[in-house]
């Protein structure tokens, strides 16, 4: 039995057809999973990052309302300073200045 030429030639059309869609078949489906793997990761970087600046946030509004919460913690004595005999008959208001 013997192989005619033509033979050959298809069958290696043949092969380089089926390569070809076997190449772009593979990246189509690579670019794909590429992608959807890509964004997911994307994704979990954006939600670690949010995360991330909510607790700084919280941590900061924390720290200041620690500092706000004490009306009576002043730097300054009002009272040092000013005397004022107390028998006389004027108004003593020491945070009137």
């Amino acid at each position: 039995m013997r192989i005619s030429s033509i033979t050959i030639i298809v069958a290696i059309i043949a092969l380089l057809i089926g390569g070809i869609a076997g190449l772009v078949a593979g990246k189509g489906v690579g670019l794909t999973k590429g992608f959807r793997a890509g964004k997911e990761q994307g994704r979990t970087e954006l939600l670690a990052e949010q995360k991330a600046a909510e607790e700084q946030a919280r941590r900061v509004a924390q720290e200041e309302i620690a500092r706000s919460a004490n009306p009576f913690e002043q730097t300054a004595n009002p009272f040092e300073g000013a005397y004022v005999n107390p028998f006389k008959q004027e108004a003593v208001n020491p945070f009137a200045r």
